[in-house]
């Protein structure tokens, strides 16, 4: 294995190397390789993770509402990479829905939409409540930590660790006529985060068959090549999704006009670099959220540094 030393200014735009080349290129092959799913045995563990907490769910009443169980993440959207992903699920109480009104609906109410107001006293923290206790009674109170945003379930012999996020049905209103689906998750510390996961799911897949299925491959590359730059300790990790989300704001063009897997990865990494400070208009994963914003816990210097330490790690800048 060949050593590489770092050197890291307090400027995290400054990547020196000590002693000469970081890396030697990867080749075509490698690449080629790295572009791969997960292994079966991978895929099996991640089955019977999602069918273990399926199950463990079922047995709940949730005071009579309904709810749907799903997974969601990179796993469903096959852009995992072993040791990378966690098998994140959702438990969306779908009987108890927020709605919001946003833009040109935010006049309105639910009153404007001949939509009812609850009155009861269940909520998604009730909800979180009978979710963790199911989780216990199926794996174990040592097996099962609650945090702040998802219910933890611990890695096995058998299974992937679990990310059990619990939310309720999302609607915004922009309009009279105009609405979108999401899930609404209320962490215990106070506040609210809304999230896409099915437009994560369905705009993956658009973007994925417009660039002959490059894209996916190419956030497979990258967030190996990630797992490898942490390993030898030039970069701190990076999240998961970030990766995917800066990939998916790439042109269609930087995957269909290139040859070769090289010419793919260094193409999507300038153009992440060359809009440092220039991404207000870029968009998470689902096409909705801004990537970059206040309330987000990465930042346009995390991504153009990540990008920038990749080229020269591989030599392609």
């Amino acid at each position: 294995m060949l050593a590489v030393d770092v050197m890291r200014s307090t400027d995290q735009n400054n990547f020196i190397l000590v002693g000469g080349k970081s890396m030697p290129r990867k080749s075509e092959a490698t690449l080629a390789g790295w572009t791969g799913k997960a292994s079966d045995s991978e895929d099996a563990r991640y089955q019977w993770t999602k069918d273990q907490i399926f199950d463990a769910i079922k047995v709940c009443s949730f005071d009579g509402k309904s709810y749907d169980v799903y997974p969601k993440g990179s796993y469903p959207n096959h852009t995992n990479v072993v040791r990378d992903s966690d098998v994140d699920i959702a438990v969306e109480l779908t009987g108890l829905t927020r709605h919001e009104f946003i833009h040109g609906a935010s006049e309105l109410s639910m009153r404007d939409f001949g939509i009812p107001v609850y009155t009861g006293s269940y909520n998604v923290l009730n909800f979180k409540n009978e979710v963790e206790a199911a989780l216990v009674d199926r794996f174990g109170r040592a097996a099962v930590e609650r945090g702040n945003k998802a219910i933890h379930v611990r890695e096995t012999a058998r299974s992937l660790k679990a990310d059990v996020v619990v939310c309720q049905t999302l609607i915004s209103h922009s309009s009279r006529h105009s609405e979108r689906q999401g899930i609404l998750i209320r962490p215990d510390s106070g506040g609210e985060i809304h999230n896409f996961p099915k437009q994560h799911l369905s705009e993956g897949v658009t973007k994925n068959e417009k660039t002959y299925r490059r894209y996916k491959r190419t956030v497979r590359i990258l967030k190996r090549l990630e797992n490898e730059m942490v390993d030898v300790g030039a970069i701190d990790a990076v999240p998961s999704f970030l990766i995917e989300s800066l990939v998916f704001n790439v042109s269609n063009a930087v995957f269909n006009n290139h040859g070769t897997w090289a010419e793919r990865v260094r193409s999507t990494l300038n153009a992440i670099a060359r809009t440092y400070k220039e991404q207000d208009g870029w968009v998470e994963a689902n096409n909705i959220k801004y990537l970059f914003h206040d309330s987000q816990p990465w930042t346009e210097a995390q991504a153009d540094f990540f990008a920038r330490t990749a080229l020269a790690y591989l030599e392609l800048s």
